[in-house]
This record gives C-alpha cells, sequence and structure tokens, in this order.
C-alpha cells in the first residue's frame, strides 16, 4: 500500500507547468487520466485505512 500512497503523492505534485510541456493535443487526456487516477488511489487509500 505504501507504494499507491507514495504514487499518490508524486501524481499531486504534478502541476499545470508539468502539464503543459507534453504535446498540447495530450495535454486534455493526460489532465484527466491523472485526475482519475489519484481520485482511484484516493478512495483506495481512504479504504484501507478503515478496514485497519
Amino acid at each position: 500500500m505504501e507504494q499507491f500512497r507514495q504514487l499518490l503523492t508524486d501524481l499531486e505534485c504534478i502541476s499545470l507547468q508539468d502539464i503543459s510541456e507534453i504535446p498540447e493535443d495530450l495535454q486534455h487526456e493526460i489532465a484527466e487520466q491523472i485526475e482519475q487516477l489519484q481520485d482511484k488511489l484516493k478512495r483506495l487509500n481512504e479504504s484501507s485505512c478503515s478496514v485497519k
């Protein structure tokens, strides 16, 4: 689980500046996918905390 928490922390550090450095036609899609993955990792983290 620690790797998932670290991944979430790393994803939260990605800025709009970082996203602006990728090809423009992919920016929206990548930003959306990052946001969805963050949401899923947050839910996973919350569910694992409630199980303990």
